[in-house]
């Protein structure tokens, strides 16, 4: 009960810190994606039922507040909880590799699905612009980020199993 309660605030607090927050602290009108910085960090440390779980909800806060269509968002940061969540078996807490790498790559890929859905669509077919001004600074912003935020989201988990652990030896 604790662990849900937590992670449904951690979502709502990505989603207003990159929404309303890191609005301000655009570099090049770039801002970093803290809420797929969240689900790559559940999937890998919890597994994929957590991590699709959040990516879940993630998306759909996106796509209450700010889709075209509801499920877009949803179905994409689930996808990546999802296939994050299947590198949790050669995970261990003290390694910050493999969950960076995953945050990069699921940035890289989001920018290029939004490329598609958004760019090609409306006829913008200069990618090569769209990777190297938009693609690639907000990967680096989203990881330079994740760094950070990986370590605050490691100690909450390590927190909450140490308090579960506490309350089952209890009983």
């Amino acid at each position: 009960m604790r662990r849900t309660i937590v992670t449904a605030l951690t979502v709502v607090a990505c989603f207003l810190l990159q929404t309303s927050v890191f609005e301000f602290f655009k570099l090049a009108d770039i801002s970093p994606n803290l809420l797929i910085v969240l689900v790559s960090s559940v999937a890998v440390m919890r597994g994929q039922k957590e991590g699709m779980l959040v990516g879940f909800f993630s998306g759909l806060m996106l796509d209450i507040f700010y889709g075209s269509l509801l499920g877009g968002y949803a179905f994409i940061y689930m996808l990546f909880g999802f296939i994050d969540g299947f590198f949790n078996r050669i995970y261990y807490s003290d390694d910050s590799f493999l969950p960076v790498i995953m945050i990069g790559v699921n940035d890289l890929v989001y920018g290029f699905i939004m490329y598609i859905l958004c760019g090609l669509l409306n006829n913008h077919l200069k990618i090569f612009y769209y990777i190297r001004s938009t693609i690639l600074p907000e990967v680096v912003y989203t990881v330079a980020v994740g760094l950070v935020m990986y370590q605050i989201l490691l100690r909450i988990n390590d927190w909450l199993d140490k308090n579960e652990k506490g309350s089952a030896d209890f009983v």
